[in-house]
């Protein structure tokens, strides 16, 4: 995959198909292929037009496991844009730190983040707010100046792709990987931990076979899985 455009034609193409299930919150979050491949398309026209985002661009990422996390880095590797994610200690959500995110004086031009008054949103040229929560319109909190509320900005970003994408710069699919292939041919249902970021290229790989991924792994019940038709867990 050179640039987005295939994973793009692919997620449309799934029309409305379900292809990401969230069991993150209190309700199922279902996605489609089309919503899905729109919030893409939505947050690549916003981080190139409104934050001016460029391939070689370090994006950071501090926030919790959700599908918008998984949306913005969707979004930023269609742009050629490095994207890591923020450290946070597994017992102290309030850990503001830095820690290994800009090891090697890398400092980054972006920071999308829950978090925005933290030390590492002092470090970028541009703070994009967002509450991890899937129907929230806005950011639930004080915004301190000039940080973004993502959320309310790429809603007003046009349904078109108007951008001539560059090289992609996220993962390779995994095509080899056993687990992107259902039993008896029927397309791949993943059970993904968190929002999936850490088997990325598992899950692009299993929307490439028309399937589609179920998580956090540790919230979905038995019943649920059976219910989902999860063919594996990766």
């Amino acid at each position: 995959m050179t640039t987005a455009a295939p994973l793009l034609r692919t997620l449309e193409s799934a029309g409305p198909r379900p292809v990401l299930a969230w069991y993150g919150e209190a309700a199922r979050i279902e996605l489609s292929g089309h919503v899905l491949a729109n919030w893409v398309i939505k947050a690549i026209g916003h981080l190139h037009d409104e934050v001016d985002l460029a391939p070689g661009d370090l994006v950071v990422l501090d926030l919790p496991p959700h599908w918008k996390r998984l949306v913005l880095a969707l979004a930023a590797w269609s742009l050629g844009a490095e994207v890591r994610l923020g450290e946070r200690a597994e017992d102290d959500e309030n850990d503001d730190s830095a820690g290994d995110v800009l090891a090697g004086g890398a400092e980054p031009r972006v920071v999308v983040t829950d978090r925005p008054d933290s030390a590492l949103a002092d470090s970028a040229d541009e703070v994009l707010a967002v509450q991890p929560v899937s129907l929230a319109p806005r950011y639930d909190g004080d915004l301190p100046p000039l940080v973004r509320d993502w959320v309310v900005e790429v809603r007003g970003s046009s349904d078109r792709l108007g951008v001539a994408l560059p090289g992609w710069s996220g993962p390779a699919l995994d095509r080899s990987d056993a687990s992107t292939t259902g039993p008896d041919g029927t397309p791949p249902r993943l059970l993904v931990e968190g929002d999936g970021l850490a088997v990325a290229a598992q899950v692009l790989a299993a929307w490439g076979a028309g399937g589609g991924i179920v998580g956090p792994a540790a919230q979905v019940t038995e019943r649920q899985r059976a219910d989902e038709a999860i063919t594996a867990q990766v």
